[in-house]
């Protein structure tokens, strides 16, 4: 598992939880204060997968995926916030977030939230790649029996 996290919220004791539960679980964590930060780091390393605080001292964590998304289209966003509405789920999801996960919470269900969406993720790229395969086979097969029918002609 070399899976790269990226964990933005201005809570320094759960930066340094978060970090040490999901570095002990293999994955590479990098952690950030703020969505200056954020941009920042996503410009220099690629991640597999991000978790965002809805409300960051120097933005929205919403406005914030919208930009991260920009710059790395297929990572999976998880938003967390300790202020639930259904406002902010929905504009979470509607602006592409992969995940919704309620502050406080089980690190047990957080971990268990990363791996199904981390896994997803994999089992959608493999899908598309043997999909690829299977349009560039069907292609070759057809450019054959093209061939075939223009040499008999």
């Amino acid at each position: 598992m070399n899976e790269n996290i990226l964990v933005v919220d201005d809570d320094t004791e759960l930066r340094k939880v978060l970090s040490s539960i999901l570095s002990e679980e293999g994955y590479a964590v990098k952690t950030v204060e703020n969505g200056k930060q954020a941009i920042d780091v996503f410009g220099k390393k690629h991640f597999d997968l991000a978790l965002i605080d809805i409300k960051l001292p120097d933005m929205k964590g919403i406005d914030l995926l919208q930009r991260l998304k920009e710059k790395q289209p297929h990572i999976v966003m998880i938003i967390m916030t300790g202020f639930p509405t259904i406002e902010n789920a929905m504009r979470a999801v509607n602006e592409g977030a992969d995940g919704y996960i309620l502050k406080p919470f089980e690190m047990g269900k957080l971990l268990q939230v990363v791996r199904k969406r981390l896994n997803k993720e994999a089992a959608d790229h493999i899908s598309n790649w043997m999909e690829f395969e299977q349009d560039s086979t069907r292609k070759s097969r057809f450019d054959q029996d093209n061939t075939k029918q223009k040499s008999f002609y």
